[in-house]
C-alpha cells in the first residue's frame, strides 16, 4: 500500500474534510468479517474515492462493509480526538477493577470460537454462541474451523487434616481438539445469507461446558494414597453442543437470532470411597474403594439435553450492542441437569476386601474380571443459564473498543449425583447414592478488548478479562479450585486473500494462590448429606477435609481458519 506524496496527501485530506460535511456514514452494514473486495474502478463514485484508497490508514471495519480510512470518520461532522481513547479505556478499566466481586465457573469454557475477535456485536460464525442475532451481519457463504489447545497447571498441598505433610499433588493436563468427536476447544460452522440482508441460517459444532483434570501419581505418591482421592482423581465431563441458528433482521440494523442446542454430554469421574465402619470416619488407603463412573466419548454413548440461546443485535451510528441469553437444559426428568449415562462403570473393592486371587473389581456374571459391564452409573451435575452483553464502539476508522459481561447463574443445590446400580455393591461397602457437593453459584465474567486494523489485511487486538473465585473459600477442594484470576490476550487475523483468512490468540490465565484453614467438607456429614431429603446446605460435603493450600495457571492457544464465498 503506497503511500500518497505530501502535498497530494493534503490535497486529498482537503477533499475528504468537504466530503465529511455531506457524505453518509460509511458502510450499509454489510458486516463481512473480512476486508470488503476492493470496488473496481468502473464503479468508483468519484476521483477522490479512489485517490482515498492510496492513503495510509486504509482498512475494514469488522461489521462495515465498505474500505475505511483515517482521513474519514465514520459518522459525518463527528471528529476523533486522540486524547479521547486513553480517556476512555481508563473508565472501563476502572468499571472493571471497581465492579462487584466476580465468579467463575471452572467448567466454562471461555474461548468458544477462539481467542480472538468474537463477542456478541462480532459478525463472525462463534456467534451461535455469543449472540445468534450478530449472525445477520455475513454474508455469503462462511465456513469456519477454529482449534484451542490449553496446558493447565493445579497445586494441591493438602493441610494437617490428611496425616502429617500430605505430599503435593499436581494435575497438569494438555488439552487439544484433533479428536473425534469434535473435542475441548474445537469448532467447526457454516452460514449462509439466504434472504440477502434479511434472513441468515447457520449451524455449528462446539464444547461450551468441560470440566477436566486428572491428579497424577507417581512412586513415591501412589494413586491409592493421593492426597486429593476423596474428591477427585481425574474427571472428564464433557458437554458437546450441536445446532442450527437463524437471524432475522426486524428493521434497519436491529436484528433478532435464535439458536436452539442440543447438548450431548459424556465423561467419566474416578474418587476412592471411604468404607470404614459406620460412625469412624477416616482416610485409609486399606479401606477405600474407588469408583470409575462414566461412559465412552463417542457421540452414540451421549445423554441429549436442549438449551436455547436467544440474542439482539443493534447499531446506531459509532455504536454497536448485543444481548443474548441461554437457558439451561429444559424439560427431562432431571430439569437443568446434564446426564451421563455410565456403562463403561467399574468399582474396585477396598485393598483390605480383596481375597488372595480373588478379582479387585465388583464383578457379576459376565465373567470380565475388570468390573465392566457389571455396575451401571448415572452422573447428574447442573449447568447454567447465560446472559451475556456487550457494547462496541468504532472511535475512529479501523478500531474497536468492546466491553463484555457475562453472567452465569447456577441452582443453589449445585451438587454431581451419582446413583450407582450393580448387585454386589452393598458387599463392597459402597453406597448407592453418592452426593459430590460442588456449590458453583452466580457467576460474572468481565472483559475489555481492543484492536485495529494496522493494514488492510491485518488486525491485531488485545484484551484483558478479571474473574474472582465462583465458590467462598470455605468450599473450594480438589474438584472444585477456583479463586480470583485475570487473563491477559492478545490476538491477530490475517488475511492470504479475499476469500480466506486467518485469526490466531493466546492468553495466560492465573489464579491467586488459595489457602483453605477451615473447609466446609466434613466427613461426619455422611449420613446427614445421604438421608432423604438431607439438607446439603447445612451439611455440604460428606467428603474428607480439603485445607491446605491451592494453586492454578493456564495457556491457551488458538487458530482459526475462515473461508468466504460469494
Amino acid at each position: 500500500m503506497l503511500a500518497a506524496p505530501g502535498s497530494e496527501r493534503q490535497g486529498i485530506r482537503a477533499q475528504a474534510d468537504r466530503w465529511d460535511a455531506t457524505a453518509a456514514v460509511w458502510g450499509t452494514g454489510g458486516g463481512l468479517a473480512g476486508p470488503p473486495a476492493r470496488q473496481p474502478a468502473a464503479v468508483a463514485s468519484s476521483s477522490l474515492a479512489q485517490a482515498l484508497a492510496t492513503l495510509p490508514g486504509v482498512g475494514p471495519s469488522a461489521n462495515v462493509a465498505a474500505s475505511m480510512s483515517s482521513a474519514i470518520d465514520r459518522c459525518p461532522g463527528r471528529r476523533f480526538r486522540a486524547g479521547v481513547l486513553p480517556v476512555v479505556l481508563a473508565a472501563l478499566t476502572g468499571l472493571v477493577l471497581g465492579a462487584r466481586s466476580a465468579r467463575a465457573v471452572p467448567i466454562d469454557e471461555p474461548h468458544v470460537g477462539g481467542i480472538g475477535f468474537s463477542g456478541p456485536t462480532t459478525g463472525d460464525l462463534a456467534a451461535i454462541y455469543w449472540n445468534p442475532a450478530a449472525l445477520g451481519l455475513m454474508h455469503g457463504l462462511h465456513i469456519t474451523f477454529s482449534g484451542t489447545g490449553r496446558l493447565s497447571n493445579t497445586r494441591v498441598a493438602r493441610g494437617p487434616s490428611a496425616g502429617g505433610t500430605a505430599p503435593e499433588v499436581v494435575a497438569s493436563d494438555k488439552q487439544h481438539p484433533f479428536v473425534w468427536p469434535p473435542g475441548p476447544g474445537a469448532f467447526a460452522g457454516i452460514s449462509y445469507d439466504v434472504g440477502g440482508d434479511r434472513l441468515a441460517l447457520a449451524g455449528a459444532v462446539y464444547m461450551p461446558f468441560l470440566d477436566r483434570s486428572s491428579y497424577q501419581s507417581s512412586s513415591t505418591n501412589p494413586i491409592d494414597t493421593l492426597s486429593t482421592r476423596y474428591h477427585r482423581i481425574s474427571a472428564d465431563l464433557r458437554n458437546l453442543a450441536l445446532g442450527p441458528a437463524v437471524a432475522v433482521r426486524l428493521a434497519g440494523d436491529f436484528r433478532l437470532g435464535f439458536a436452539p442446542t442440543v447438548l450431548l454430554s459424556t465423561g467419566r469421574l474416578s474418587f476412592a470411597e471411604s468404607t470404614c465402619s459406620s460412625g469412624a470416619p477416616c482416610e485409609d488407603p486399606a479401606a477405600d474403594a474407588r469408583i470409575d463412573a462414566g461412559s465412552n466419548q463417542g457421540i452414540f454413548s451421549s445423554k441429549a439435553a436442549v438449551t436455547l440461546n436467544t440474542g439482539l443485535y443493534f447499531r446506531r451510528r459509532n455504536w454497536e450492542y448485543g444481548l443474548a441469553f441461554s437457558t439451561r437444559p429444559l424439560g427431562g426428568a432431571v430439569g437443568s441437569s446434564a446426564v451421563i449415562l455410565g456403562d463403561q462403570t467399574r468399582v474396585l473393592r477396598a485393598p483390605r476386601d480383596v481375597t488372595a486371587g480373588g478379582p479387585a473389581a465388583v464383578v457379576c456374571d459376565n465373567m470380565r474380571d475388570d468390573g465392566r459391564g457389571c455396575v451401571f452409573a448415572d452422573i447428574i451435575y447442573k449447568l447454567p443459564w447465560m446472559l451475556t452483553g456487550a457494547v462496541t464502539w468504532h472511535p475512529r476508522p479501523g478500531w474497536e473498543v468492546t466491553a463484555l459481561e457475562r453472567i452465569l447463574s447456577f441452582p443453589a443445590d449445585d451438587v454431581i449425583d451419582i446413583r450407582l446400580t450393580g448387585r454386589n455393591l452393598a458387599q463392597a461397602g459402597v453406597p448407592a447414592h453418592i452426593v459430590l457437593y460442588r456449590g458453583f453459584g452466580t457467576v460474572f465474567d468481565t472483559r475489555v478488548r481492543v484492536s485495529n486494523w494496522v493494514t488492510e489485511r491485518v488486525r491485531v487486538g488485545a484484551g484483558l478479562r478479571f474473574e474472582s473465585s465462583s465458590l467462598p473459600e470455605r468450599a473450594v477442594s480438589p474438584a472444585a479450585v477456583d479463586n480470583r484470576k485475570f487473563e491477559p490476550t492478545a490476538m491477530i487475523e490475517v488475511h492470504a486473500g479475499r476469500h480466506v483468512w486467518f485469526n490466531a490468540g493466546y492468553g495466560f490465565t492465573y489464579m491467586l494462590p488459595v489457602t483453605v484453614s477451615s473447609p466446609a467438607s466434613d466427613p461426619q456429614a455422611a449420613s446427614a448429606c445421604a438421608a432423604p431429603g438431607g439438607d446439603l446446605a447445612a451439611a455440604p460435603c460428606a467428603r474428607a477435609t480439603a485445607d491446605g493450600n491451592y494453586r492454578h495457571f493456564e495457556h491457551d492457544f488458538s487458530l482459526s481458519l475462515n473461508t468466504q464465498f460469494w
